[in-house]
Parts: C-alpha cells; structure tokens; sequence
C-alpha cells in the first residue's frame, strides 16, 4: 500500500496484457499487483537500455539488496515501498530475486547479440513474474498447485510479446509461435478450478496473449486507427469474457480442461 508523500507507481503500458489484467484486478490487490508489475518495468528499462555493463551490474546490485529489504519491511524505491505491507512477500522473495538476476545477465546477452540466450532469460524472468503475481492473487495458497501454470502463462506471454515486437525473431517465428501457444494454452488449461475466480487477472493476461499470438502474422497497418480501436474492443471484450468465465469457476474459452 503506498504511503502518504511517497512517489506514485508508475502505471502499466495502455493496452498491453498486463493493462487488461489490472484493470480486472480486485482493489484489495490491484496495488500490490501494480507494483509487481512496475518492477517488471524498472527491470526492463534497465536491461534495454544497454549502458556501461559495470552500469548495469551496479544497479541490479542495488535491487538484489532492495529485495532483499523489501522482505524486511526496509524498502526505499516507490515501487517496492508499495509492496511493503502485502502478507505474501516471503513467498515471492526468491521469484522477485529470480527476475534480477535474470535481468542482470540478460543486459549481457543482449550486449553480445546472443538472441537464444536473451529469449531464456526474458521468458524465465516473465515466468518469474506471473508466478509472483499468482501469489499475490491467492494469498500464498497452495503455492504447489498454481506455480506451474503460472509461470507458463508467464514464460509464453513474455515470448509472445518478443515476436510482436522484436524483429531479430522473424527468421525463428515458425518455431516460436506454436512454442508460445503451447505454453499458454498449458497454463491456462492447468490452473486449478478452485482458483479460477482468484487468478482471473492471470487468465486474462493469458489470454490477451493467446489472442495475440494470431495477429502476429496479420498485424494491422502502421497509422490505421480503425485498427487500433478494434483491437482494443476485441482485448477488452475477450478480458470481460474471461473475467466472467473465471468467476463461475470455467476455463477460457477453446481451452482443454485438464484435471487438476
């Protein structure tokens, strides 16, 4: 919960998965879920930025230590202060220490161009995120049972935005994608029923990606703000679907139920 005076978090992109998934988030959790999120953000920044290497390290240094705190009830960033009061944190310490150190070799594979190396670590670091945020979701319940699936819908989804956005990939594409729709289509199938209702935000975010992944070979035209709108009604409308579905228990739509 962030505190009088403190900065504010910054907000996630507008349209991207993340976006729909706060917005679907309940407000008991959407602050801490938001932070969780902005993290991801800082991380980013600092990995594409690509400065001095001894740069890089040094900062992701200061997180390792910042996390390390933010357990302790010790944080100084606006980010991790928001975070501070959440009753879960000892049970994402170790996946918020995985998305640094993630970050950290990821600035140094992306400075020596090694794209199999930075396509790993991108995905472990998202895997590591939407595991956090599984756990922030549910109250640290059952940790066993959601960890799994969360961290593919994580991995694939970060996977996903790599190949809408990174043209390096185009050459791996035709491996890539089904890669990343397997992944999703895992997760979202193997999260436990029980925990549907909770892990909403998850399911859209999986979702969203899901719908993604088959625009990467039809995107719409650079400047076409028809286009744009329309996708924004289609991320909404299948975000309210999900969100719907979810809180009768369902799986996403077109996804095979699995036992679990």
């Amino acid at each position: 919960m962030s505190r009088p005076g403190q900065d504010p978090v910054p907000g996630v992109p507008e349209g991207s998965a993340a976006y729909y998934a706060l917005l679907f988030t309940p407000p008991t959790r959407r602050s801490a879920i938001a932070a969780l999120f902005a993290l991801g953000q800082e991380f980013d920044q600092i990995a594409t930025r690509r400065g001095e290497p001894s740069v890089t390290q040094a900062k992701m240094r200061w997180w390792d230590d910042e996390i390390r705190r933010l357990v302790k009830g010790e944080a100084r960033h606006p980010v991790t202060q928001a975070m501070t009061d959440e009753p879960s944190l000892v049970s994402i310490e170790e996946l918020l220490l995985e998305m640094a150190a993630c970050t950290a070799s990821l600035a140094q594979a992306m400075a020596v161009a090694d794209h199999e190396k930075t396509i790993e670590l991108e995905c472990r670091r998202g895997a590591a995120l939407m595991g956090a945020a599984a756990i922030l979701l549910t109250g640290a319940r059952n940790v066993d049972r959601i960890l799994t699936p969360a961290r593919s819908i994580g991995a694939a989804g970060r996977l996903t935005t790599l190949l809408r956005h990174e043209p390096d990939l185009s050459a791996s594409r035709h491996l890539l994608q089904p890669e990343a729709r397997s992944g999703l289509d895992e997760g979202l199938a193997s999260l436990p029923r029980e925990y549907r209702a909770d892990l909403a935000p998850l399911l859209i975010y999986g979702q969203i990606q899901r719908r993604r992944i088959g625009l990467i070979d039809n995107p719409q035209e650079p400047g076409s703000r028809l286009g744009r709108a329309f996708d924004t009604l289609s991320d909404l409308g299948t975000a309210w679907r999900t969100a719907r579905r979810a809180t009768r228990l369902e799986a996403p739509p077109d996804i095979r139920e699995k036992k679990t």
